[in-house]
């Protein structure tokens, strides 16, 4: 169990002891300590503390343990390190001490989490859970009728979406609900979409869903092909689903709608449905060079890696001088991620025809030759950026590849120079910490060398260098 977690149980055993033996509520002097504790908690939380806001959090919630600010806070920070088992257990272990509407609310967050990892089912459990704490509580409806709507339940949804809401809720709710009305009664999605006043955070989600209905015409399938591109593009892909599924035999000539219902699978995650669809089609169009890249997405994610890269393969052929730089990016990070240096040596060869003079053709040159530890070539194209012209995230990409570079060349002076560089554009970045941690470890300063591979885990929250920091720790201990 994880070391903040202990404490935090152990803390809550001892607090509720204290409390249930007393009998009494809290004083004038327990909220100040409690609102003193919660300060110093914000303090940590925004210089990206986490452990030690955890710390001080557990001990505030078991000093009051009626009071929602710290179980709240501490679900937050589980939540944005996608822990969110430890988000429930903070939930669950509360002893019942919560009132009912802040276990919803703390509940709802981790629906809201889970939904944003895109785990649907867990955020449905999550948002139910908070609906029998407070049957009341609007945005656990609304998180239920959106879950409802991703594992493809749209009545359940449907019924939620009539709701009472107000504010955006309200707002996001009527669009929401025009997608599903547009299934099969066009002009009552049309009056829905009016029944509200967007307000500017979702006037453009409402312009273009407005336009779209108001195209609708007398082709079928071009009408569904339209309503299930906005779908896909708004997230809800099982809604094409239903809309596409029943008319699929069709739309053997009608490639747009092929595609579009492929699509639907794939981010539905019915991979196989999506690969048998859209393998079917014998068309030949303009979509071609997006239905091979749907396909490569799909084979990845069934670990057939070699019908994977044939497929990037044709989406860049297809394309030739049109074709999206993401496309070579994705493919690419594919096979350095497997260190197939020589086929991305080729497919680079490729690009830098295409994408003359853009920053990241050098970049992922320099990421290629550090893997094959050719430091003249590695030189060559780090030289030819120039720093100052990068965005801020291309500037970071830029120091930690340089940074990584030197340190496994045993440069150590240079790599001291490069991290220098790398704390004035972000010390919170997790990379600059391992490559601070890595530079320590190399020259003999071991707890300094532990200090800062703990802070990498600490501030990397999307799991981005987490492996290679519990790796340093491991040779460490």
């Amino acid at each position: 169990m994880n070391k903040s977690i202990k404490i935090f149980f152990l803390s809550f055993v001892l607090f509720f002891s204290a409390f249930f033996l007393s009998g009494c509520t809290s004083s004038e002097e327990e909220l100040e300590q409690y609102s003193r504790i919660i300060s110093d908690s914000d303090i940590l939380i925004e210089g990206k503390q986490y452990t030690l806001a955890v710390e001080k959090l557990s001990e505030a919630s078991g000093l009051i343990p009626s009071k929602r600010d710290a179980f709240e806070r501490m679900v937050k920070i589980f939540i944005s390190k996608n822990r969110m088992e430890d988000a429930s257990k903070i939930i669950e272990e509360s002893g019942g001490q919560l009132p009912e509407q802040d276990s919803a609310i703390l509940y709802t967050l981790v629906g809201d989490g889970y939904y944003e990892y895109k785990n649907f089912e867990k955020a449905l459990y999550s948002y139910q859970l908070a609906d029998g704490m407070d049957s009341n509580h609007l945005p656990a409806s609304l998180g239920m009728a959106k879950s409802f709507l991703q594992v493809g339940q749209i009545e359940k949804a449907r019924k939620l979406l009539e709701e009472k809401y107000e504010g955006e809720m309200l707002i996001e709710a009527k669009l929401i609900l025009s997608y599903v009305e547009s299934l099969s009664e066009v002009e009552k999605a049309k009056e829905t979409l009016k029944s509200v006043e967007p307000g500017e955070v979702w006037r453009e989600e409402f312009v273009t869903w407005g336009e779209i209905l108001n195209s609708v015409n007398e082709d079928k399938l071009f009408n569904l092909a339209k309503l299930s591109k906005e779908y896909v593009e708004q997230g809800y892909p099982y809604l094409a689903i239903a809309l596409l599924e029943p008319e699929v035999s069709k739309m053997d000539e009608y490639i747009d709608g092929i595609y579009i219902l492929g699509k639907a699978y794939y981010e539905y995650g019915q991979y196989q449905k999506s690969i048998d669809l859209l393998e079917s089609t014998s068309s030949l169009g303009d979509l071609n060079k997006y239905i091979y890249w749907v396909l490569a997405r799909d084979y990845v994610l069934i670990n057939n890696i070699n019908s994977a890269f044939s497929y990037y393969d044709s989406a860049i052929a297809y394309s030739a001088d049109t074709s999206d730089s993401v496309i070579y990016q994705e493919y690419l990070d594919i096979l350095l991620e497997d260190n197939l240096t020589e086929k991305a040596l080729e497919v680079m060869r490729g690009a830098e025809k295409i994408f003359v003079g853009e920053s990241w053709i050098p970049m992922y040159y320099m990421y290629i030759y550090s893997l094959r530890s050719d430091s003249e070539k590695f030189s060559y194209y780090m030289n030819k950026i120039e720093y100052e012209e990068l965005e801020p995230f291309q500037k970071a990409d830029y120091l930690y590849s340089q940074g990584d570079f030197l340190i496994k060349s045993k440069k150590l002076e240079e790599a001291q120079k490069v991290v220098d560089v790398y704390w004035d554009l972000d010390q919170f970045d997790p990379r600059y910490n391992l490559l601070v941690a890595r530079l320590k470890f190399e020259n003999g300063d071991i707890e300094q060398a532990q200090e800062y591979a703990k802070k990498c885990l600490e501030y990397d929250l999307n799991g981005i260098v987490s492996k290679e920091a519990q790796s340093l720790l491991a040779q460490i201990d």
